[in-house]
């Protein structure tokens, strides 16, 4: 049995690492966009760790008004669904999985004022740096059994009643760089990840959906998001996988799904969320296409995640 296990989550690991290299901007995504001049640089912006401060509103640099099409075309192509929805329906078969990055606690995410455009060299970014660790979940609902460890082609399998992969050695990871001003917490029609990463790096959790997944599930990882935290941003993303079109992310980390299980998304959530390096629960200053305001769940500085969800499994 351990064999088999073995041989699937390496099969998934495999699948999942070659995906993440493949990925690439594709031309016409808003995040390559011509390079836009501003009238100046106002010195005054000038931060020591991030080059340019943050939250700070200025229309030669970033207001959350001017020159957003260098992020985004305002295309709707990126919140419309224009393939076959079965493609995108849950899979019993394909376990969630969650993966992570080492983060120095020295690093600091560049910020970029909106004369520049900023390229993504991953589906999913979180952050930029290189590392010799990287992790990757594979995730199944089994047994509660004692951890049970052994070592396979320097690989770690721990199972329990998740299975864990744990693989080694050095990738180029995710861009972290993003706009000085961040959006306003809740669900967009749609938001360019130059802005909710910089969510992230405030300890907020973003929910994406593929625009053609099932829309019960999409419905259902709402509802528990919206219920855990205050601090969250809920958008369509159309670079989501067709086996995998649901994910959460938060500094560093990632949950990409096919069906929501809410034992392992509240489980997620309370490991993961309010730990990015800048922990502010202030709203952000973008709010284009922002069709719901969070609310606040336990209070407005999220002390309480899920609340409600108590007696969950685990």
């Amino acid at each position: 049995m351990f064999t088999n296990i073995v041989l699937l989550c390496s099969a998934v690991l495999s699948a999942y690492v070659l995906e993440w290299k493949m990925v690439s901007p594709f031309s016409g995504e808003p995040d390559v966009n011509q390079e836009v001049p501003l009238k100046s640089n106002n010195n005054r912006l000038y931060d020591a760790h991030h080059g340019i401060a943050m939250g700070v509103e200025d229309p030669n640099c970033d207001d959350a008004k001017v020159n957003l099409k260098v992020d985004w075309f305002m295309n709707p192509e990126n919140y419309t669904c224009y393939e076959d929805k079965r493609l995108y329906a849950p899979k019993t078969t394909v376990h969630p999985i969650h993966s992570l990055e080492h983060i120095p606690v020295s690093y600091s995410a560049p910020h970029k004022c909106m004369n520049e455009s900023i390229e993504y060299s991953e589906a999913i970014p979180t952050l930029e740096f290189t590392t010799g660790l990287n992790i990757v979940y594979c995730l199944s609902e089994r047994s509660k059994s004692k951890y049970k460890v052994m070592l396979v082609d320097e690989i770690d399998i721990v199972l329990s009643h998740l299975e864990v992969l744990r693989g080694r050695g050095t990738l180029q990871l995710l861009s972290g760089t993003h706009r000085p001003l961040w959006a306003v917490y809740g669900e967009y029609t749609f938001l360019p990840r130059q802005r909710w990463i910089h969510n992230l790096e405030h300890g907020g959790v973003v929910m994406l959906y593929h625009p053609c997944a099932n829309k019960n599930q999409v419905n259902t990882l709402r509802n528990l998001v919206k219920s855990c935290l205050y601090r969250h941003v809920i958008t369509p993303y159309n670079l989501l996988s067709l086996d995998r079109p649901l994910a959460l992310v938060t500094w560093g980390h990632r949950l990409e799904m096919s069906k929501v299980a809410s034992e392992i998304v509240v489980d997620f959530i309370k490991k993961h969320a309010l730990h990015g390096p800048e922990k502010t629960h202030r709203d952000g200053q973008y709010s284009l296409m922002l069709e719901e305001h969070a609310n606040v769940v336990s209070n407005i500085e999220d002390s309480n995640l899920c609340p409600n969800y108590e007696n969950i499994n685990m």
